[in-house]
């Protein structure tokens, strides 16, 4: 499976190049940009058929492209997985990720991340599956791991920060709703809800509007991400709350000439705030 990449990206210097793995329960995907490159980001995705899953696909995609094994200038892996949760940093030990981890799920073949969110105080412990790890583990020696809601709440309080009210950001994906909400200052709760129709994601968004407490005319909700009811949801949602504001990728100089509705929010977040 040959990836034929576009004239913009000069690979003679990799070094210059961020490369940014995307793991998902129903597609892989990669990108690689030069940040101060214009029109230099390449996005490219990898989905699983009848006889082979998204992560074999991957993984032979990888073998008959010599490129991804270049030197990059970093190397991430962006794990999308909804098994997750926030312990607070002074409180976290790494021995202890399986007991945090069992509360939330079942016991699966997966292998327990950590992953500190040191702005905000918390630790992000994560589940990656063990097979597609081993492998990026082997593969990818320097890449750093990191979870779909780390730059999601990286790169929102960075940019809403001065917003004297509560903030609810809302991530619109293929296998649900990420529902992340702010205080003034810190971060409140961040949750992933499983659902595929319009009306649940009402549900579980107007539930943990109101279980937050945040006020209909003075408290602001965020719109990013696009799962294909997007704009119904933003119909709806104006109805009960006066401050909705759409989020679309900011467009960056690497961006230039890129279709960035195709990119996951997240996954574009990522090449817009360091981590």
């Amino acid at each position: 499976m040959q990836v034929k990449l576009p004239e913009a990206i000069d690979l003679s210097h990799p070094e210059k190049y961020i490369l940014t793995i995307r793991i998902h329960p129903q597609m892989y995907s990669f990108s690689l940009y030069n940040p101060v490159e214009n029109g230099s980001y390449f996005y490219h995705t990898v989905v699983g058929d009848k006889q082979l899953s998204s992560f074999q696909n991957f993984r032979e995609m990888y073998f008959d492209n010599e490129f991804l094994s270049l030197p990059f200038r970093k190397i991430f892996i962006l794990n999308y997985n909804s098994s997750f949760t926030f312990i607070p940093s002074i409180l976290f030990n790494d021995k202890d990720k399986s007991n945090y981890m069992e509360f939330l799920s079942p016991k699966t073949e997966q292998t327990l991340l950590s992953e500190p969110l040191s702005q905000l105080g918390f630790t992000i412990v994560h589940g990656i599956e063990e097979e597609a790890y081993e492998f990026m583990f082997r593969t990818f020696i320097s890449a750093k791991y990191i979870h779909y809601t780390a730059p999601l709440i990286t790169y929102f309080k960075s940019r809403i920060q001065l917003v004297n009210a509560g903030r609810m950001i809302v991530n619109l994906d293929k296998t649900g709703v990420d529902v992340i909400c702010f205080s003034r200052d810190s971060l409140l709760s961040t949750t992933h809800f499983d659902c595929n129709d319009t009306k649940d994601m009402e549900y579980y968004i107007l539930y943990t509007w109101k279980q937050m407490k945040f006020d209909q005319l003075k408290d602001f909700i965020y719109i990013a991400g696009d799962n294909g009811h997007r704009n119904k949801l933003i119909d709806v949602l104006k109805e009960y709350i006066h401050n909705l504001i759409p989020i679309n990728i900011t467009p960056e100089a690497h961006f230039e000439g890129i279709e960035t509705r195709s990119v996951p929010f997240e996954q574009a977040c990522l090449s817009l705030c360091e981590l």
